[in-house]
């Protein structure tokens, strides 16, 4: 009845399997679901302090720039440790 269904190349699955958006996925939503919750956590201390709104809107920048930088270092690093582990399993299992 389908005689052509089975003989798929591992190949065309690959190239019809081939998305690299989903690898950033769980990133974003991490590193943004992060930053919104140190950023209301930082700007509200602020407000409870009495400050004015120059300083407020600031402070609230700083965080996102500083959360931004460190999120990035840590997944940078997270990745290049998790790599590096990978690669000495590896030799292990072979030798």
């Amino acid at each position: 009845m389908f005689p052509n269904i089975l003989m798929i190349k591992k190949k065309d699955y690959e190239e019809l399997h081939s998305s690299s958006g989903g690898k950033y996925l769980k990133r974003g939503v991490y590193g943004r679901l992060d930053g919104v919750v140190t950023t209301f956590a930082v700007v509200a201390g602020v407000v409870g302090a009495n400050l004015s709104s120059a300083i407020i809107l600031i402070l609230g920048f700083a965080n996102l720039i500083a959360d931004g930088i460190s999120m990035a270092v840590g997944d940078y690093l997270s990745t290049k440790s998790q790599g590096e582990y990978y690669k000495a399993e590896k030799g292990v299992e072979e030798n």
